[in-house]
């Protein structure tokens, strides 16, 4: 009999990336033998005084956890991580109380994740109510899927998993014409674990030593003020307004002709910052689909243990990127094959190794099983 299963994440304004990767995971979850469908927040306001309350341990601001009846029908109930507090942990007791035969997945996509919760003093709160909450997930929650080495997370044995993408949703770059310069995207929703600043303190340190190669970077996304104004100054100290194009958030036709005249893509360049060392990040995903080679810090984890020579890894530390290894990095990969073999190449690891259809496969062979704990 074919089993049925509620994906519970998402509001209205959910966009984007994650948005995309939750419509793979959907698509991957209906098979002829399982079914499932997403079930949304319920409505809620992010106001300033929201914002403020939702800092507080005991408040149901956003998301807004509720109970659905279609819970108690469900064979399986999935979660995506979104700030996990007492109203999420009450909605998944009831779940075990009116539906104990139902399995309980939770996923965390990024782990962990305290640094990335305590950057900023005012959401320390953030970080102690959620803390508090990972230590009572264990009586509600059967399996942990993460995309970390981690077999049990707070008491839960989990299921280790890589990040995918649903290749039918991406169209591989079509080469725009060449104009003698080596172009670099970075897509993003920018914030300091992107480690754009060294990128560009780079390019600065670059020119000011007498590089003669033409680097052009385009940033793609936005990011809080505070980060964007960072960035913008570091263009105008080492006089890159030549060089470096801030196109805005960019979706659709518009993503794809950027893409189309780009050599390289940065997947991040600090995520050490976060104690995060092997990532699994849906922007490395995007660019391994459009055939796109890439520059990172860490372990990608789908490139470990193959032989992959797309991938530049720099080193973890805070040091500006050396704009040398950039240039001789395009030069091995671009100097000995055409850049459209380059780019099938690219995708097609991409659709052996990261399609949906493949990283989904532990999950889903967990739900088809009798396994419980």
């Amino acid at each position: 009999m074919k089993k049925q299963g509620i994906f519970y994440f998402g509001d209205t304004e959910t966009s984007g990336g994650v948005d995309r990767k939750v419509a793979a995971q959907l698509k991957s979850l209906n098979t002829p033998e399982l079914g499932c469908r997403q079930i949304r927040y319920a409505n809620y306001s992010r106001s300033l005084f929201n914002r403020l309350l939702f800092r507080l341990p005991f408040t149901n601001v956003y998301p807004r956890w509720t109970y659905s009846k279609e819970f108690d029908r469900a064979d399986f109930v999935y979660f995506r991580r979104s700030h996990l507090s007492v109203h999420c942990l009450r909605v998944m007791k009831k779940i075990r109380r009116r539906n104990p035969e139902a399995k309980i997945l939770y996923e965390i996509p990024t782990y962990p994740f305290k640094k990335e919760l305590t950057a900023r003093w005012f959401d320390y709160p953030l970080w102690w109510k959620e803390y508090l909450c990972m230590l009572r997930i264990h009586r509600y929650v059967d399996r942990i899927v993460t995309m970390s080495d981690d077999e049990v997370i707070c008491g839960v044995p989990t299921i280790r998993m890589v990040n995918g993408i649903d290749l039918e949703t991406v169209r591989p770059i079509e080469p725009a014409p060449e104009d003698g310069a080596i172009h670099v995207v970075g897509v993003a929703s920018i914030t300091r674990w992107h480690g754009y600043d060294r990128f560009l303190e780079g390019m600065g340190e670059y020119y000011r030593s007498g590089g003669r190669r033409n680097i052009v970077l385009h940033l793609v996304g936005t990011g809080t003020k505070k980060t964007m104004d960072g960035l913008r100054r570091l263009v105008e100290r080492y006089r890159l307004a030549d060089r470096v194009i801030f196109h805005g958030y960019r979706t659709g036709e518009e993503l794809d002709r950027i893409y189309d005249r780009c050599h390289l893509g940065l997947i991040a360049l600090a995520t050490q910052d976060k104690d995060i060392h092997r990532h699994s990040t849906l922007k490395s995903r995007e660019y391994l689909a459009k055939g796109l080679p890439t520059v990172s810090t860490g372990i990608t984890d789908v490139f470990e243990n193959r032989d992959y020579k797309y991938n530049l890894r720099l080193p973890s530390d805070t040091v500006c990127v050396n704009m040398q290894d950039i240039v001789s990095f395009y030069d091995a990969v671009y100097g000995t094959m055409p850049r459209r073999q380059v780019i099938e190449t690219i995708h097609c690891f991409a659709a052996s190794t990261i399609d949906v259809g493949i990283t989904m496969a532990p999950v889903i062979d967990y739900l088809l099983s009798d396994a419980r704990r």
